[in-house]
């Protein structure tokens, strides 16, 4: 297992085996939604916009582009962590690439903010998963930094 901080933002701890990937996101901050994170979709558009059109299972049925804009942070670390994967694979000279992922969460149980997510990533990828977990971490801490920035752009206003 190797287990990493990113920051005051969030740890992780990743556990790949034959056939599967096991990461263990323990988010750092006290807002795990993206719902305090505005600038989230624009932010996507910008720096990987093939990621709004990722297929997503939720509860609601929503379309990514949409599920994105209040969804917990590990859920986005999931969908931006498999979009690089297949941007990757599909470097490599594949056709196509097709990974997936559950991202699980039970706040009774383990401690506010930790996040389970499983991804169908195993051996085989073990060249790539690294360069897309620090894709992701780097995509993150920009999405990350603008709750930070919207929170300055608040106080400066009612300051001056």
């Amino acid at each position: 297992m190797n287990t990493v901080t990113i920051e005051n933002l969030f740890s992780l701890a990743i556990t790949q085996r034959i056939t599967s990937t096991q990461i263990t996101m323990q988010s750092l901050s006290e807002h795990v939604n993206t719902a305090h994170l505005p600038r989230v979709v624009a932010l996507l558009h910008i720096h990987l916009p093939t990621v709004l059109q990722t297929t997503c299972y939720n509860d609601e049925n929503l379309p990514f582009v949409r599920e994105v804009e209040q969804t917990e942070i590990g859920h986005l670390f999931e969908h931006i962590l498999l979009e690089y994967l297949c941007q990757l694979k599909i470097a490599k000279g594949h056709s196509s690439a097709v990974f997936s992922a559950r991202t699980r969460w039970n706040w009774v149980r383990d401690p506010w903010g930790k996040f389970h997510i499983r991804l169908s990533c195993g051996q085989k990828d073990a060249d790539i998963l690294p360069i897309a977990v620090e894709k992701t971490i780097a995509l993150m801490r920009i999405i990350m930094a603008s709750k930070m920035a919207n929170s300055l752009d608040r106080i400066n206003r009612i300051t001056s």
